[in-house]
């Protein structure tokens, strides 16, 4: 893996140009000197990504990010930065044509971008440039497509996770419960009940279970043996076997879970705002007054939520992983505005294929922001003297960036990390709709109207703060007088027609 230059070097190579009366990002000379000929002008590319947090050494890594690009692609890099939450920013620049080639597609946008002309068909591009993207995903590197449009190339990482629980083992100590190894001793959710009753008689201070409105066992996000298909309208419970399509907040395991939080709220286990909480679970973990959240888990979530919080964790996943569209939802696109879409897709394949650009992006500089411990495994850390409080950049946000596995692995990490992830991905039961995204463009009335009746109960119902058994039927009432049986015959046609198409 090529490494950059430390920064003392860099300085020197800068002082260096400055002296020479260039600017270290100063475009190549027009003239190829051996030839003689003109040499190709560079490409003003324009990136946007998201960043976690702003860090104070956010302009050197920039300036080292827009230097391997020049270097390697000859092409002048413009980085746009984005919060966290990207929507309305990137819909502002979308709509309004500005400069922009390669972004971040947020969750469950692709159908809008297509229909509003933001974002080019990746298909034909592909046929040029893929070589690096076609590493990573074989035959399946186009699967990111509605009504075979390509809309984006997905972020590598896992195609679904569990549902599960992360606990504080040394609570879990201090109130003498073993779950057994990787909570072998947890089979289901109700398992949880008198740990939970351990934990809140021994701490009564301490919240049990918190964190934010959108991860709780009720949630869809945390139905993960179910395949949404593209929305939440509409489902299947038993994707790898089933193909009809029922409604979620009808079914018997929707119910059980959404009254096993009124048992847990009423008992004064649950957070009392979680139903309107923005704050995760792992900010209020590591601050020190919570046992648990609930989350997404994969292979060594452990490990992560260690890093995270400051405390030892055990996972208990509940769900099981299934393969389906939901990881498909986000990706990286081209924008429609790009004055030179092969270009774009040129660099969009090069980031794929680059662990330079990735180390820079995710970890910052080596030498100053990180250094490896052990070259071999591509096992990295903070250089000496350097910790989490004083590091000038450290996004760690693997999950956002293209190619996060050819990257370096954090410490503490197993260096059979990208292995156990490829396997993972490899091995897990495949839904009959990996592939299918409803094209819900004829119906935005109606979906517009089903998301309103669902943010006026869902996270109430789900968080336990309301009676499920007189909420859910009101709920129901209101999706189906909305439109909620169209949406899901609408959906099922779609998704019969390529079943016949696909199988």
């Amino acid at each position: 893996m090529k490494k950059r230059i430390a920064a003392s070097l860099l300085a020197i190579v800068m002082l260096g140009a400055i002296l020479a009366g260039c600017s270290p990002t100063a475009a190549p000379s027009n003239t190829d000197s051996q030839a003689g000929t003109p040499a190709e002008e560079p490409y003003d590319i324009t990136l946007a990504l998201t960043v976690g947090s702003d860090y104070p050494d956010q302009d050197e890594v920039t300036q080292a990010m827009k230097d391997l690009v020049l270097e390697e692609l000859n092409m002048n890099l413009n980085l746009v930065l984005l919060p966290s939450s990207p929507e309305q920013q990137l819909m502002l620049m979308l709509a309004g044509g500005e400069e922009l080639d390669v972004l971040p597609l947020p969750p469950s946008a692709a159908m809008s971008y297509i229909s509003n002309g933001y974002i080019q068909d990746l298909g034909p591009l592909m046929e040029q440039h893929s070589e690096n993207i076609r590493a990573v995903y074989g035959d399946e590197y186009d699967v990111a497509s509605i009504n075979g449009f390509v809309y984006a190339v997905p972020i590598n990482k896992e195609r679904d996770y569990a549902g599960g629980m992360i606990m504080r083992k040394d609570i879990l100590d201090a109130c003498g419960i073993d779950v057994g190894e990787n909570c072998s001793k947890l089979e289901t959710l109700d398992d949880l009940t008198p740990i939970f009753a351990a934990v809140h008689e021994k701490f009564p201070d301490m919240v049990v279970f918190g964190g934010s409105y959108t991860y709780t066992p009720a949630s869809i996000y945390l139905g993960r043996g179910i395949d949404n298909l593209g929305n939440e309208y509409g489902v299947l419970l038993d994707p790898a076997n089933d193909t009809k399509l029922v409604n979620w907040f009808e079914s018997e395991e929707y119910l059980h879970r959404v009254e096993l939080m009124r048992e847990w709220y009423l008992a004064g286990y649950v957070q009392k705002d979680l139903s309107t909480s923005t704050d995760s679970g792992t900010a209020q973990m590591r601050a020190g007054n919570l046992f648990c959240d609930f989350d997404l888990v994969k292979p060594y979530r452990e490990v992560e939520a260690e890093q995270a919080t400051g405390y030892p964790c055990v996972v208990f996943s509940f769900d099981e992983p299934i393969k389906n569209g939901c990881t498909l939802g986000d990706g990286w696109s081209i924008a429609s505005q790009s004055k030179d879409p092969e270009k774009a897709m040129e660099f969009l394949d090069w980031m794929y294929g680059s662990a330079e650009f990735m180390n820079l992006w995710n970890w910052g500089i080596e030498g100053k922001h990180w250094e490896y411990i052990d070259e071999e495994k591509i096992l990295i850390d903070y250089p000496e003297g350097v910790t989490m409080d004083t590091v000038g950049y450290h996004q760690n946000r693997g999950w956002t960036i293209p190619n996060q596995y050819i990257a370096g692995i954090w410490n503490g990490n197993p260096s059979d990390l990208a292995q156990v992830m490829d396997d993972y991905n490899k091995n897990m039961t495949v839904s009959k709709g990996y592939g299918f995204f409803f094209d819900g463009s004829e119906y935005e009335t109606e979906l517009a109207n089903l998301d309103a009746i669902r943010e006026k109960y869902v996270y109430a119902i789900g968080s336990g703060a309301v009676d499920p058994e007189t909420e859910i039927q009101k709920f129901n009432d209101e999706l189906y007088a909305a439109g909620l049986q169209t949406i899901i015959d609408a959906k099922q046609a779609q998704f019969d027609e390529w079943l016949a198409n696909n199988q």
